[in-house]
């Protein structure tokens, strides 16, 4: 990620693989969509003993609005501060 003059302000991480992550400590995995969630978490509860069910998700990353000089943010009327024994 880049911030408002391009300079890198985060590490780019990868998703590991948590279902071969898993299976290499001997744990059952299974790699699911919202479709067979339910038939596959059933068949994990059913297992005995640990099991892993990944639902890969998109994370979308927003920019943060403080550095959105042209956007509502920064159109959007400031309160002004209130001063102590005033109303």
């Amino acid at each position: 990620m880049t911030d408002a003059f391009g300079r890198s302000t985060a590490t780019e991480l990868s998703r590991p693989d948590f279902v071969a992550l898993a299976e290499s400590f001997g744990v059952p995995g299974v790699r699911t969509t919202p479709d067979s969630l339910a038939d596959d978490l059933a068949k994990s509860l059913a297992t005995p003993g640990p099991s892993v069910v990944v639902l890969p998700a998109v994370l979308r990353m927003f920019a943060p609005t403080h550095l959105d000089r042209g956007g509502e943010a920064a159109r959007a009327p400031r309160p002004k501060p209130a001063r102590p024994g005033r109303a």
